[in-house]
């Protein structure tokens, strides 16, 4: 009986690729993982020097762009509270004023 088990445990293991490459000492096979690859140096565009004239209508959409994120933010003169006084007091009172005013 230990004969049977130890030729079925042979022919098992010598069938196995990965066990046999292990008994014999084999390295596995290196893959190009690492190989630097040389690139062509950068170069600069044939049209470099030659800058894009902006239009006239980006500039302006940029501009009402600004205004309109100014008056988002609330950013207006008309709208900046100056307060000295941090006391939570003033800051509710402030509040209900805003609110009965709308």
């Amino acid at each position: 009986m230990f004969k049977i088990i130890c030729i079925f445990l042979l022919i098992m293991l010598t069938s196995c690729k990965s066990v046999r490459d292990g008994l014999a000492g084999k390295k596995t096979e290196s893959s190009d993982e690492f190989l630097i690859e040389k690139k062509n140096p950068l170069t600069l565009p044939p049209e470099y020097g030659k800058l894009p004239v902006p239009n006239e209508d980006i500039i302006e959409e940029s501009k009402n762009e600004d205004i309109t994120i100014k008056s988002l933010l609330g950013t207006n003169s008309e709208k900046k509270i100056t307060s000295s006084n941090t006391d939570l007091k003033s800051v509710e009172e402030y509040i209900l004023k805003e609110i009965n005013k709308n």
